[in-house]
């Protein structure tokens, strides 16, 4: 796993360097500005307050709640699907679908900024409320963890965990993921967006003249497929919708295509889920080494959970290693794995 380990640093700090750099520099001209004009603390609190009224929008707010709920049925072990299904769908409507309605009711719950543009977008454009919002609920979800975020809140993988479901009710078997290879193409799409949007290869033209970069995401967005309205041509559709339609195809073959393979709020969480308070521990004994739980889960987490691995694979807390296990010898608690006892 040491390997393994490496792999998940590297584009972790590049995306934390590239993230701070524009807050930084944000600092450092509202500390120009103020020492200039005298309006730096004045600036600052006005910073502050449109942070907190993006952090008070019913959108985060629920989301936050969703994954208190989730969290302790987790915890209580009463996370079973005929109550996983309600909360996936509810998360799938809210975050996914309600804007389209265009109902008054739904009017906090737009996509924008989608997970994955608040970090992209960010990272290319220097930090905003909305983006820094975003982040801070995806974050605050999963160092908690399980990866609350992931698992539960968002709409394209609260729609896979859906398709996964009913591809179990429909029998169709599906291959699980070799997690070298799958971290492998997600670590090299975030380094070639690091390259061609970070660079600016890949960019507009302003009004003014000057290349303004475009993030490499945009092309392979799923999260674009729920904003449901025709793009001026043809090809603009097929990269507005083709990300979400291969995402729902393929996760009836493959668990979470679209978290495994693509996204870089994926990433960013398995790194953080690692050091979360709370996720999937082995209590041994009573594990008695089946297997059950290694055979039945869909994600390659659950061998590394029983090797006690200082690094996992990402786990959505999909509870299926926990509700399949016999002797109940895996459980939702304290992040660490408790190690056999010497005889």
């Amino acid at each position: 796993m040491t390997t393994l380990k490496r792999l998940a640093m590297m584009p972790a700090l590049a995306a934390i360097t590239l993230i701070a750099h524009p807050l930084v520099l944000a600092a450092q001209t509202g500390a120009g500005q103020g020492q200039g004009m005298g309006m730096g603390q004045g600036k600052g609190r006005q910073a502050a307050a449109g942070l907190m009224s993006f952090l008070a929008r019913p959108k985060l707010l629920t989301m936050l709640a969703i994954g208190a709920v989730v969290l302790a049925l987790l915890l209580t072990r009463k996370m079973k699907n005929p109550v996983k299904v309600p909360i996936l769908l509810l998360s799938t409507f809210l975050y996914g679908i309600a804007a389209n309605l265009g109902l008054k009711l739904f009017a906090g719950f737009s996509m924008h900024p989608s997970p994955i543009c608040s970090a992209t977008k960010s990272v290319l454009y220097g930090f905003r409320p909305p983006m820094i919002a975003m982040l801070a609920v995806i974050v605050a979800l999963t160092i908690v963890g399980p990866k609350l975020f992931c698992g539960w809140v968002c709409p394209v993988g609260a729609i896979q965990e859906l398709i996964a479901m009913l591809a179990d009710k429909l029998r169709i078997r599906r291959r699980k993921w070799n997690f070298r290879v799958t971290q492998g193409v997600r670590v090299t799409i975030f380094l070639v967006f690091v390259f061609v949007s970070g660079t600016a290869i890949l960019h507009t033209t302003a009004q003014n003249g000057q290349p303004v970069a475009l993030s490499l995401y945009d092309y392979i967005n799923a999260f674009h497929g729920y904003e449901i309205g025709l793009q001026p041509t043809l090809l603009d559709n097929i990269f507005h919708f083709l990300p979400f339609l291969l995402t729902l195809g393929f996760a009836f073959i493959f668990y979470r295509p679209f978290c495994y393979l693509v996204c870089p709020i994926g990433l960013l969480t398995n790194l953080i889920e690692n050091i979360a308070l709370f996720r999937v521990v082995l209590r041994k004994p009573p594990c008695n080494d089946c297997g059950v739980c290694t055979t039945e889960s869909p994600c390659p987490t659950v061998p590394e959970i029983l090797k006690n691995a200082a690094y996992r694979p990402d786990c959505f807390s999909c509870t299926i290693c926990v509700n399949s296990c016999p002797s109940k010898s895996l459980g939702f608690g304290v992040g660490y794995t408790r190690k056999p006892e010497n005889k």
